[in-house]
Parts: C-alpha cells; structure tokens; sequence
C-alpha cells in the first residue's frame, strides 16, 4: 500500500511544529547563501526556492536576482510558508512562498533560469520525480542547486542517541555520500553534476543553547520520544561529547554539507 500521502501530512505538520524556532544557529542560512553563490544567481533572473522552509536559500536569492528578477518558493508545511511570508513582507522583499508539493510543481516547462533546493531532497517519497520536475521547469541551459547534510550540526547527538541504545530518526531518503546524491541528479537528466563538501562551525554560547537548536531541528522528533530520566542522561552524555569543541565563550560546532551544482 502507498502510504506517501500520510508521509507527506506527518512532515507537513512536523516542520510547521518547526518553524517558530527553525534554524537558530544559523546553519540553514549559512548554507543557503552558499549554495546561492555556488549555482550562480544571477540578476534579472527567475528563481524557484523547492522546500523554501525559513527562507534561508529563498532571500539571499532575491538580493542575487535584484529588482528586475523573481524568485519564489514553495513549500508542503503551512507553518512554514506563513512565516517566511511574513519575515518576507517585515524585510520588504518581494519573494513569496506557496503551499505546494514538490513532486507536482504547478510551473510551465521551461519557466526559471534557476532551480535551488536546501536540505531538502531527503525527504520527499520519490525523490527522482521531484528532480525530474525541478528539471521540468528549468529552461535549458538552466542551473540546478541542491545540498544535503553530510554531517548536521546535531551530528554529536545522534551520536549520543546511538550510543545509548536510542536509535535516531531519519528519513528513508537520507543521503550523505557525494556519489549518491550525484547519481541520483544524473538520473533524473542532468548533466556536469558537481558535488562539494563544506564544513562550517556554528556558535552555541552553552548547553542549553544547543539543546535549543536541536528543538529547532528534525532531531525534536527524537528528543521528544525520550523520558525523563533518559533525557537527562542524554543531556549529561552529550555535554562530554560537546567538551571537544567547547571554547571560552562557548560551542563552536563544525556541520558538513553537501553541495551539488548540475545544467539541464
């Protein structure tokens, strides 16, 4: 039995539970302004955002295309697609997000000069259909940009989490490997795929700074299904495994990303 359909509500409704506290270390951001730089937004253009989330690939795109270009975004979470609206009409920025589904894009053939997608493609059920839709509405020529985590910066808690026996929740379609994730574009038609791997460290000023963010994360599924005694041995556990990377003013914690640039 497909059971896509309630795949897709269950993350719809996860990610809107997200979006008040998304991204608070910033890694998203970081890493959707480079993925902007590395698929070469250019002015005047017309970008699609796929799965624009806080908008953190959404807004450095529309300062890259400037007044004479577009860019919009959709997203599958209500939560989601309110809120970047709002930050966007706070900021004065044109770019809007729209509900919609990846693996139907409601575009003509051939309409962006640009296609991005940020953390994101591990998610959807059938991750080729999306990449053949993303390769769909790309004019020839066009450049597509995708990233995936390599290593998140809640990587030492999953660690943790495995090592105590909890075993952490990804989706099906999680993919870490360059070659993966660039066979996985060729197959859906595009060629001169180019995949990079960037590692930056993100500032949390204490424990619970971090524990914060991982609320913020796909990791709160995780650290809601723990008790109270499992949560505090967790916390006592991840403490040591941060000391690594514990500096006078607080964490500076290294995330990896995959980047992925291909041409239709």
């Amino acid at each position: 039995m497909d059971n896509s359909g309630d795949r897709k509500a269950q993350m719809a409704l996860q990610f809107s539970r997200l979006a008040p506290d998304y991204d608070l270390a910033g890694c998203f951001t970081h890493f959707g302004r480079r993925l902007v730089e590395a698929v070469g937004v250019e002015p005047g253009q017309r970008v699609l955002d796929v799965a624009s989330g806080r908008g953190a690939v959404l807004f450095p795109a529309a300062e890259r295309v400037g007044p004479s270009g577009h860019v919009e975004g959709i997203d599958l979470a209500e939560g989601m697609v309110a809120a970047v609206n709002a930050d966007a009409e706070r900021c004065g920025s044109a770019a809007r997000v729209r509900l919609m589904d990846a693996e139907q894009l409601d575009f003509p053939d051939a309409s962006f000069d640009r296609v991005l997608c940020g953390f994101s493609i591990m998610f959807p059920p059938d991750q080729v259909r999306v990449l053949t839709e993303m390769w769909r509405v790309l004019r020839p020529g066009g450049r597509l940009g995708i990233s995936t985590w390599r290593e998140p910066a809640t990587h030492d808690l999953a660690l943790v989490l495995s090592g105590m026996g909890q075993t952490p929740i990804r989706p099906p379609g999680w993919i870490t490997e360059p070659g993966i994730l660039s066979e996985l574009m060729t197959r859906a038609g595009f060629s001169a795929v180019h995949v990079v791997a960037e590692t930056h460290p993100f500032y949390h000023a204490d424990m619970d700074a971090y524990w914060r963010c991982a609320m913020g994360s796909g990791e709160r599924r995780n650290i809601e299904a723990l008790n109270a005694e499992q949560t505090l041995r967790v916390r006592a556990a991840l403490t040591e495994q941060l000391a690594q990377y514990q500096q006078t003013d607080g964490y500076h914690v290294p995330a990896t990303a995959l980047i992925a640039t291909a041409s239709r």
